[in-house]
């Protein structure tokens, strides 16, 4: 089933609860839109002034639903009149009064009388509403800026003219009016009125035009000419249908009218972008800080799905072993599981901007929504490593965007922060969510790029924590790649028998690295021989390995003979397990192996520390 489809059905689901479900998850109905006003105007139902105050960002009821017609709702620069809420300019008779600019008095004039003729056609209509009415009432004595002046929201110049003030931010002009009207019993509320909804969707959805079969739904409707806009936030400009264009090859060379192309009726598409706009808004997430990308999943019958690109199954999670996090991961996504049926399917879209004017749908995947938990919880499964948190080692899966800071990111020198270009940081997530959902193996290029970023602890001087975030996160994604490639689960348990050579050279390094380390005094800053020498051991393990063991032996000099002992011993028992000693072999370039052998051989080192601190009598002789 394509996306326009799931998208209808998901509009027909909450729909079918009635106008009042739709309000309380604030998804448009037909022929509205949800905007963020600055302004509340109440009058009784006779048409007389009661108050008026402005609505700040910080409001929490700014967003309001308004009705609006099929070319208001896109409007850009074009006048074009919305049926009730509308900016001053719109809305006030008398704002053309007040205007200092003779072109700014015409246009505002010419703004009124559409928006008076709009309301007009409605109020003497079969569907037309008492509140419509009343505004009408009013707004037709042309007081409105008037009474915003006594009311101290509007202020003049010298010459009885606007000045440069504002109202919540928003010039005069761009400010946007909702209206409350008492007097009757029931909702004063014109924004929150089931019944003035219900009168203005059923008149609008009567107006006369072209009848021609819908592409969607294979149903006769009013074909919709200008689609709505505003569906991502981040790109509000962008449609996702466009058939205005007339001058490029948007369907010329095919097609003689752009209704041959495609036409698609205006219910339809009313409400396949208002189920749109609000999954964006509600269930959308933003990858990238400029350039920004939207990804969304979701199910048609608006069951709750994981937002699997910011929170991976655990949100908060203290697993502090690997099984531990495998049951808290399980019982997390049992949570969503157990909700759906067999036969129901989850959607995943991502959603881009190649211009200011246009959205494209970069990415779709359906499957069945079983399936697609089953997929996220086999990456939780083998896509996870110890990560530290406030001084604490946690289990947890790497979300796509460290995997892509950490791979392809440079420590910013000011900040200290691992950042990534947009277009990169979208690309690669949108790569990473593919091998998720489709059971891809992991890019080999990302491996590498991690296994390079790890093995270059030095590319890290700002901020020291960068260094073991890209170190657990590269040991996360191999071990997630070898578990894929020779379908061995990686444990994170040192694996003293593991005789591959990479693995032994990672153990060594993590041993040299700990020799070094224990005779430094605890502020001291110096960086070990093991981590400024580490990118060259990658390449040539045997040879720095003889040069790291030679400048070793003075810091072995300071260890008491216990402790001494102790680390002799452990390197001789990794040094006896390579199955060769040829110079040529054992000098090869390290693979990703070498990385889990360091991290778990330091790991080990410092619990061992911790545990038996008394027994190893690790001191520094003076």
């Amino acid at each position: 089933m394509a996306m326009t489809n799931q998208l209808l059905e998901l509009y027909e689901c909450n729909a079918e609860k009635g106008y009042q479900r739709l309000l309380d998850i604030q998804m448009a109905p037909i022929a509205h839109m949800y905007a963020n006003v600055q302004l509340e105007v109440t009058i009784t139902v006779k048409g007389e002034f009661v108050s008026a105050k402005t609505i700040s960002d910080k409001d929490e009821d700014k967003v309001t639903l308004i009705p609006v017609t099929e070319a208001s709702a896109g409007r850009s620069s074009g006048l074009a009149s919305h049926a009730i809420s509308d900016t001053l300019s719109y809305v006030a008779g008398d704002f053309s009064e007040y205007c200092e600019d003779k072109k700014d008095s015409k246009k505002a004039q010419e703004k009124h009388e559409l928006y008076m003729e709009q309301l007009s056609k409605w109020n003497n209509s079969e569907f037309g509403h008492d509140k419509g009415k009343a505004i009408y009432l009013y707004l037709s004595k042309d007081v409105l800026i008037d009474d915003l002046v006594k009311s101290e929201i509007v202020t003049l110049g010298q010459n009885e003219k606007f000045d440069k003030g504002k109202i919540s931010g928003k010039e005069y002009d761009a400010a946007i009016v909702r209206f409350r009207v008492i007097g009757n019993s029931g909702e004063t509320a014109t924004w929150k009125d089931v019944s003035l909804i219900e009168a203005y969707c059923n008149y609008y959805l009567s107006r006369p035009g072209q009848r021609e079969i819908c592409y969607l739904t294979g149903k006769e409707d009013v074909a919709s000419e200008n689609h709505p806009k505003g569906i991502v936030a981040a790109n509000y400009g962008a449609k996702l249908f466009s058939i205005n264009d007339t001058q490029g090859y948007t369907f010329r060379g095919r097609f003689q009218q752009p209704d041959q192309a495609c036409a698609i009726g205006y219910e339809a598409s009313q409400k396949m972008h208002s189920a749109l706009t609000w999954l964006a808004r509600t269930q959308g997430v933003y990858v990238g800080v400029q350039d920004k990308r939207t990804f969304i999943c979701w199910n048609s019958a608006s069951k709750s799905v994981p937002k699997f690109i910011d929170e991976f199954g655990l949100n908060d999670s203290e697993s502090e072993d690997d099984m531990s996090y495998k049951r808290n991961l399980k019982k997390s996504f049992k949570g969503y599981t157990d909700q759906f049926e067999a036969n129901e399917n989850i959607i995943v879209v991502s959603l881009d901007a190649a211009t200011t004017g246009r959205l494209s749908v970069v990415y779709y995947h359906e499957m069945g929504a079983l399936d697609f938990m089953n997929r996220l919880e086999a990456w939780g499964n083998s896509c996870y490593w110890a990560f530290f948190k406030k001084g604490k080692r946690f289990i947890e899966t790497p979300t796509f965007r460290r995997i892509v800071e950490c791979s392809f990111g440079r420590e910013n020198d000011t900040t200290g922060f691992v950042e990534v270009d947009d277009k990169v940081l979208k690309e690669q997530t949108q790569r990473l969510v593919k091998c998720m959902l489709e059971g891809w193996p992991i890019p080999k290029d990302l491996v590498n790029a991690l296994f390079n970023r790890a093995s270059t602890p030095l590319a890290y001087k700002k901020n020291i924590f960068n260094r073991e975030m890209v170190l657990s996160t590269a040991c996360a994604v191999i071990s997630k790649y070898l578990t894929d490639k020779k379908g061995d689960e990686i444990s994170m348990k040192l694996d003293t028998e593991n005789n591959d050579r990479s693995y032994l050279f990672g153990r060594l390094l993590a041993v040299m690295e700990k020799v070094e380390r224990i005779t430094y005094d605890r502020d001291e800053g110096r960086e070990t021989n093991a981590i400024r020498y580490q990118s060259a051991f990658v390449n040539h393990p045997f040879r720095t390995w003889q040069i790291l063991e030679d400048q070793l032996s003075p810091y072995f000099q300071k260890l008491l003979p216990g402790s001494r002992e102790y680390y002799r011993r452990l390197i001789s028992e990794i040094v006896v397990k390579f199955d060769t000693d040829n110079p040529e072999i054992l000098n090869q370039r390290l693979q990703e192996t070498y990385l889990l052998g360091y991290y778990l051989q330091r790991a080990e080192l410092y619990k061992t520390k911790e545990e038996k601190e008394n027994k190893e009598n690790e001191q520094i002789t003076e």
